[in-house]
């Protein structure tokens, strides 16, 4: 929904025949955002218009603009668009003139300020959707009035459509959401928002992710190397990936993401920059064996153990790998990642 408000321009200045005068009304829609048309200036004839001329000059770079419109019957509208090339406000100064059917002429003079508003940006935090309670935090450019929630499943069928009306923002500027939904593992959130005036911004959530069951690889102690009876561990994973990328190709742009993590023996930059050396190595292979999707990767030593031990401790689950194929960078324990792509 996109409300275009309109104020009436008052037409007591008018200048010409009587007729002339009574023959029409002029709106102002002050408003626009990038993307969704312009501000105008709407004609309507209650007798018929043979000539319409809107003379006016643009304040924001001086350019004069004449707009002729005509003839326009009796009950129809004109409008004459405003254009603004960049969000801010600006003014039109000039004249409106009309030439009735019958040859009467009359003129009024214009000076209105429109506005051409920016996109309405939507954002949501690593910490902003809850999947299990059903809620979101959304924060927007602009104060919100109502917000959609539409869910897609990961099957690519419609899981339920929400929408409210929205409070005043915490104290952290966002709103929370509550959105219902039925059974099944979402695939996107098709996020839509409107401010008071009507205009809407939209944003896409994939929180969706697949973890690619796995044998792990098995390295020699502080290389990188993938020895030869290591391949056939990938050359399995690599067949569960394939069979991903079948399923869900097709319904979204999908990524593999190879994140590394060793234990706690070893400084801890020594291990961050290891695994990230030997989750490159994995997405390299994978690369190379034929995986068609981009492949991220990113190592995070012994910040992320699987099993919590003291430092310094030999713990071979902890010397691991994760595989997933999802749609946007997955967060890590809540955190954004800074994931690099292999080329």
């Amino acid at each position: 929904m996109n409300v275009r408000w309109a104020v009436v321009v008052s037409v007591a200045l008018w200048s010409g025949s009587a007729r002339a005068e009574d023959a029409l009304g002029v709106e102002l829609v002050p408003k626009a955002q990038v993307g969704q048309g312009q501000p105008e200036l709407v004609v309507r004839a209650r007798a018929a218009l043979a000539k319409v001329l809107l003379d006016v000059k643009r304040s924001s770079d001086g350019k004069r603009l004449k707009l002729r419109a005509g003839p326009v019957l009796p009950g129809r509208a004109h409008a004459f668009t405003l254009p603004v090339a960049h969000p801010g406000a600006v003014r039109f100064q000039g004249s409106l003139s009309v030439e009735m059917d019958d040859g009467q002429t009359g003129s009024m003079p214009i000076d209105v300020q429109v506005e051409l508003l920016p996109e309405l940006q939507l954002t949501v935090g690593p910490d902003g959707l809850d999947l299990s309670q059903h809620r979101l935090l959304l924060s927007g450019s602009r104060p919100l009035k109502k917000v959609q929630v539409a869910l897609l499943s990961e099957d690519g069928g419609p899981l339920g459509t929400t929408e409210v009306e929205v409070d005043e923002p915490d104290g952290s500027g966002r709103y929370a959401v509550a959105y219902e939904q039925r059974p099944g593992k979402v695939l996107r959130l098709s996020v839509k928002a409107w401010d008071a005036d009507g205009f809407f911004g939209g944003l896409d959530l994939f929180p969706w992710r697949v973890d690619i069951p796995h044998e792990e690889v098995n390295f020699r102690t502080g290389l990188h190397d993938i020895d030869g009876p290591e391949v056939p561990k990938l050359e399995g994973s690599f067949e569960h990936i394939q069979a991903a990328i079948t399923k869900y190709g097709k319904l979204a742009t999908i990524s593999l993401f190879v994140a590394g993590h060793t234990d706690s023996v070893g400084d801890a930059a020594s291990n961050r920059a290891l695994s990230e050396r030997r989750a490159r190595a994995i997405a390299g292979w994978f690369k190379k064996r034929g995986v068609k999707i981009p492949i991220y990767a990113a190592g995070f030593g012994e910040d992320l153990l699987l099993v919590q031990t003291p430092d310094e401790t030999d713990e071979a689950k902890n010397r691991r790998a994760e595989y997933i194929v999802a749609v946007q960078h997955p967060t890590m324990a809540g955190k954004e990642v800074k994931w690099h792509r292999v080329q």
